[in-house]
């Protein structure tokens, strides 16, 4: 725990928006995270990217806590695609968080359950990210490329390169005819 807290705050990693504001941003490369700096910067980013007409769709669907939330991963995703990756990838972050309250509409709106679904999909009022909200789709893949980055301390992966998940998996290859010798 010691070697930790010896280690925090003291390896930064600067994501440099080269191909368009050329900001920096910085990330913890303990946390995988920004910094506060680094996040702060994040969402004003993606204050001044996200469309006034779609800001003021998702200001009525999220709280503005949930939408700084969901901002910061988009943008960090964003410029990450357009600065980083080779060819770069745009990523609209407004109609990422578009897209997100769209699957939970999808996904809560007729839920049959004790409770039903969220209170975003029922329309009762903003609410701070309920449970339902997960990582968009549209930056999943990106996202971890981007961990990657900031873990390698700015080196570039390759996108099929073998993440530490996949090396350490066993594969195992049952034949057809297999039965376990006791069962339960």
């Amino acid at each position: 725990m010691d070697d930790y807290a010896n280690r925090y705050g003291r390896h930064f990693v600067k994501l440099v928006d080269r191909r368009a504001t050329m900001k920096e941003f910085e990330f913890d490369q303990i946390l995988l995270m920004p910094t506060a700096k680094g996040y702060r910067a994040l969402v004003e980013q993606a204050r001044i990217e996200i469309k006034p007409r779609m800001m003021k769709y998702l200001s009525r669907k999220l709280s503005d806590g949930a939408i700084e939330n969901l901002s910061f991963f988009a943008m960090a995703a964003a410029v990450f695609a357009r600065s980083i990756i080779d060819p770069p990838i745009e990523i609209d972050v407004g109609r990422v968080l578009i897209r997100t309250v769209a699957f939970c509409n999808l996904r809560c709106a007729h839920r049959k359950e004790i409770g039903g679904g969220c209170l975003m999909a029922m329309n009762k009022g903003n609410h701070h990210l309920p449970k339902c909200i997960k990582l968009p789709r549209d930056i999943d893949d990106t996202w971890r490329l981007l961990k990657r980055y900031i873990a390698t301390g700015g080196a570039i992966c390759e996108p099929q390169a073998i993440g530490v998940h996949e090396a350490m998996g066993v594969e195992v290859n049952l034949e057809p005819d297999f039965a376990p010798s006791s069962s339960c």
